[in-house]
């Protein structure tokens, strides 16, 4: 049940909340494709809690919030400009390009998590149990369901043909992937010692072939 709330908070914030000013666009494709797509990756992961956020504070410096508040403003952003400043926009490659993108990220996004099973949580903690996962999208990327949700977001923003909406979006999930990510490289080296550190040689840290 919390799942479902969540989901319907970010859906009604990100893409609900802009549009109240022109109604019949949350009927327009590309509005039900956000909103569609940001349903499947809320009700594909685990939900966040909030004793596990104080639980985790110290580790986790509240960068789960900062990842959520600046993908909010990554995706209500686009559309926003979409609405009220750029509606003629309408060209069919940006379209299949912003939906390529989004269902890639998805796709990832839901591949990472299933990949580290038990081991995937909103914040940056080390479980007792937990293993250091190689497989799957890991062979490649350190961080690919990072990866996923920005090049969900991304695509989001492509597909209203928002281009400060795309800029922004690197610009805020950037910032947000970078302060995480090297929170969470942190905790896995002391987790992990040596191995984790010929993990991080033979592998990207977040894009590949980039970094």
């Amino acid at each position: 049940m919390k799942k479902i709330i969540n989901t319907l908070l970010f859906v009604a914030l990100a893409y609900v909340a802009p549009l109240l000013g022109k109604p019949m666009l949350m009927l327009h494709y590309k509005a039900l494709l956000l909103m569609a797509g940001a349903a499947v990756i809320f009700l594909t992961q685990p939900v966040l809690g909030m004793e596990e956020a104080r639980a985790e504070h110290k580790r986790d410096r509240n960068t789960v919030f900062l990842i959520l508040a600046l993908s909010l403003a990554s995706a209500a952003i686009p559309v926003a400009d979409w609405a009220y400043w750029h509606g003629d926009r309408h060209h069919l490659p940006a379209v299949l390009a912003g939906l390529a993108l989004m269902v890639t990220g998805i796709g990832l996004r839901i591949w990472s998590i299933q990949a580290l099973g038990a081991s995937f949580t909103p914040t940056v903690q080390i479980r007792q149990e937990q293993h250091l996962v190689q497989s799957g999208p890991y062979r490649l990327v350190r961080h690919p369901s990072y990866l996923g949700a920005f090049l969900a977001l991304l695509g989001g923003a492509v597909l209203v043909e928002s281009w400060m909406g795309v800029a922004l979006c690197c610009c805020f999930m950037g910032l947000a992937y970078y302060i995480r990510i090297g929170l969470e490289e942190k905790a896995l080296l002391e987790a992990f010692g040596e191995r984790y550190v010929l993990y991080q040689q033979k592998t990207f840290r977040f894009i590949p072939f980039i970094w």
